[in-house]
Formats: C-alpha cells, sequence, structure tokens
C-alpha cells in the first residue's frame, strides 16, 4: 500500500511539473510575440488589419482569460491548432514526428550506456593502470566538449570529407541516426561512466564484497552478483536526469543534423510564433521528462533489494 501512495503522490508531482513548465511557456510566448506581425501578409499594414487578426486568434483578450480558455481546451483534450498548418491538429503534427525524436533518444541512450557501464566497471576494477586514466582523460575531453559543436564537426569530417554518413535528414534511415546519436549521447556516456567508476570503486570496498570473496565466491560471481547490482542505483539517477537531458537536448541535435523531430518543430514554431505548437510540443516534453523519472524512482525498489525491506 505505501508504494501504491508513493506511486500516486509522484503521479501528482509530474503532473503539477508539466502544468508548471507549460504555464511559464504559455505566458512568456504572449509576452515577447507578436503572430500578426510575422503571419500577416507584407501588404497588410493597416492597424485596423492587425486587430481584426488578433481577435480572430483570441489575442485582444486579457491574458488570464486566454490563460482560462487554454486550460479548459487542455482538460477537454483540445491541444489546439496551428495557425501555420492551416488548422492542422497540434497533436497530429506532433505525432508525425514524435517517432523520429523517440528514435533519437533511445539510440542516444542505447550508445551511451553501451559504453558507458562496461568502461566504469573496467576502469574501477583496473584502478590507477592505464586503462583508468585513459578512461578518465576521454571523460574530461567529453564533458568539455559541445554536443552542438560535436554534431557540426562530425558532419564535416566524416559526412562532407569522407562521406560515409549523409549531411542531415532521415532518408537513409539508419545511417542518417548514427552521428546524432553519438553527438546527443556522448556527454551523457562520459557522466554515467565515471558515476559507474566511482559507485563500483565504493562497492568493492564494502564488508558485504569482502565477506562474499571470503565464502569462496569466484570473482565473477562478486564483481556482477554483488558489486555491479549495488553500484547501479547511483547510475539509474543519473541515467533518469540523463533521459531528460536526451530528450531536451533533441532540441539542438535536431536542428543541427536537420533531423525531422520535435525539437526542431519547436524551433521552427518558435520562429514563427505558432503559439499553440509551441504549446503543445512542451507539454509532450515535459510530461516526457516527468514520466522517465517517474518510471526511474519507481524501478529504485526492483534494483536494490534494501529499500523493498525498508518499505516492509
Amino acid at each position: 500500500m505505501q508504494f501504491w501512495n508513493y506511486l500516486i503522490i509522484r503521479l501528482i508531482q509530474a503532473i503539477f511539473v508539466t502544468l508548471l513548465v507549460v504555464t511559464i511557456v504559455f505566458f512568456v510566448s504572449r509576452l515577447v510575440g507578436n503572430p500578426e506581425e510575422t503571419m500577416l501578409p507584407p501588404l497588410v499594414t493597416s492597424t485596423e488589419d492587425k486587430e481584426r487578426f488578433r481577435e480572430l486568434l483570441g489575442l485582444n483578450d486579457p491574458l488570464h482569460i486566454q490563460y482560462g480558455n487554454f486550460l479548459i481546451d487542455l482538460g477537454q483534450g483540445d491541444f489546439g491548432t496551428s495557425w501555420r498548418g492551416g488548422g492542422t491538429s497540434t497533436l497530429d503534427a506532433i505525432g508525425d514526428r514524435a517517432l523520429n525524436t523517440v528514435k533519437l533518444g533511445v539510440a542516444g541512450v542505447v550508445f551511451a550506456l553501451a559504453l558507458a557501464v562496461p568502461l566504469g566497471i573496467i576502469a574501477a576494477l583496473r584502478r590507477g593502470t592505464t586503462v583508468d586514466w585513459l578512461a578518465r582523460f576521454v571523460a574530461v575531453i567529453g564533458q568539455a566538449t559541445p554536443s552542438f559543436w560535436l554534431g557540426l564537426m562530425m558532419i564535416f569530417f566524416f559526412s562532407v570529407q569522407l562521406g560515409w554518413f549523409p549531411t542531415g535528414g532521415a532518408e537513409d534511415g539508419f545511417r542518417s541516426l548514427i552521428l546524432p546519436a553519438i553527438a546527443l549521447g556522448l556527454f551523457e556516456l562520459v557522466a554515467i561512466m565515471r558515476l559507474t567508476r566511482s559507485g563500483m570503486i565504493e562497492v568493492m570496498d564494502t564488508d558485504f564484497v569482502r565477506t562474499a570473496r571470503a565464502k569462496g565466491l569466484s570473482e565473477r560471481t562478486v564483481i556482477w552478483r554483488h558489486g555491479v547490482r549495488h553500484a547501479l542505483l547511483p547510475v539509474v539517477t543519473m541515467l533518469g536526469l540523463s533521459l531528460g537531458r536526451l530528450i531536451g537536448g533533441t532540441v539542438i541535435i535536431e536542428m543541427v543534423f536537420a533531423w525531422p523531430g520535435v525539437g526542431r518543430l519547436i524551433i521552427d514554431s518558435i520562429l514563427k510564433n505558432d503559439f499553440p505548437m509551441v504549446q503543445a510540443a512542451i507539454i509532450v516534453l515535459a510530461a516526457s521528462i516527468a514520466l522517465v523519472n517517474l518510471f526511474v524512482d519507481v524501478s529504485y525498489r526492483f534494483i536494490d533489494p534494501r529499500i523493498r525491506a525498508g518499505e516492509a
């Protein structure tokens, strides 16, 4: 019962955080944007025409009235229609691009985890050796490299100079995904690797690991059954934060690689002052990040038996 109470509380928190983010986006967009300046034809210059256009979009109402109407529509499942898409539903437009963003985010996570966890374990088990020093050196370089700069450099060398990969877009399937996934996942790779290393070093020096060795268990069993499992908890915590950063980081990477995802849709909509599209896309991204962190919190009790014992 305690678990379900915790789950309900975390769900409420996730909804509150998502609503808070969307509220900020709602008010900021209306305070700094002037849709009539970019959406009307250049020949339309009269103040009366602009005011009629704002009235048509409901922008002449007080902000609290606009916000109230927005919440009512949101409660009914209406995320609005795009001002630039000829009445296209914002959810339909986001749905067309969401799969590409999910592909990119999952590819970045897989790339980061596939290299970070093994490298972190090896560096911890061979602490002070050349392998450990090399891993830490690569980690420093990786954390100091901006993802957008790395993406541009990879496009220049691997796409323009060598011609191994396309310069952008998603037309070439898996080949188009490799460079964006590396640029997106590198920063998280080095962060997870360093955390895995420090966690393994701490766990391998604990009493229960020494007891397992004293019982005659093989070193492989000690490492994987007792060491890695207990070192995973901080890594899972970092993974939750990493997934949030990856989801947010796709906005920049999608622009660098012309990847047709939700992030690029947000930037294009901001430039066009398409408020409904920006709001709906931010809702989707914020809800995704909140749900990922909720999933990570819930997974603790399945990874670490000490948490389940504490609940009992």
